[in-house]
């Protein structure tokens, strides 16, 4: 599997990779197996600096069919999906056509199922604290911890060890530097949920090419 990725939208920076799955790590998972193709959704979690490339972190209940092809060197795919939003031809100083501005990320790796109590464990504490940071009442998974350990055995943890990591951010980079300027501004004021974040995301990518960052 790969993504279409024309050379203005190829995005190399690990960091910028990094920071869209840390802000969307509510990722669909991809597994193939003799079946067909296994599809799920769920958050997950990088830590960059285990394995040569990395490895993302996360688990499905075991109830979900998917959690049963789940296994040591299984193959998968997680897609994880940024800011997105339609730029309307009007917006532009020259001609153009309607198209739609998106960043998003496709990571590729090898399976390692995790099912002991431990990993599990580690597993959902360090994927709460993540979600819970800056909360005034944070959850304190050690308060009721004998109760939830017992829970445990109703999900399946796995680990998927980074081969290949694929990302696309397309913000507008084919077209002259006023027309960027002109789509930010409409996203800025857009009532669209993801207007802001894709403005955000099109002023600081601008910044980068005008800097040469």
């Amino acid at each position: 599997m790969s993504m279409y990725v024309p050379a203005n939208f190829v995005e190399t920076d690990d960091d910028r990779i990094a920071m869209l799955i840390a802000r969307h790590g509510f990722a669909t998972l991809l597994t193939p197996d003799g079946d067909g193709l296994h599809i799920s959704h769920a958050p997950l979690m990088l830590e960059r600096h285990r394995g040569p490339k990395g490895t993302l972190v996360g688990h499905l209940a075991r109830a979900n069919p998917h959690a049963g092809v789940l296994r040591d060197g299984t193959g998968a795919t997680a897609l994880f999906h940024g800011p997105h939003g339609y730029v309307s031809p009007t917006w532009y100083e020259a001609p153009g056509v309607p198209t739609w501005n998106y960043a998003a990320v496709h990571v590729h790796g090898t399976v390692r199922r995790l099912d002991d109590a431990e990993s599990k464990w580690q597993i959902i504490t360090a994927l709460s604290a993540q979600y819970e940071a800056g909360s005034a009442n944070p959850w304190d998974p050690e308060l009721r911890k004998a109760q939830w350990w017992k829970l445990l055995d109703a999900i399946v943890g796995f680990e998927i060890g980074i081969t290949a990591v694929e990302a696309k951010f397309k913000l507008s980079q084919n077209r002259i530097t006023k027309d960027q300027e002109n789509v930010i501004a409409r996203f800025e004021s857009s009532t669209h949920p993801d207007g802001r974040a894709m403005a955000a995301w099109m002023q600081e990518n601008l910044g980068r090419r005008q800097t040469g960052s």
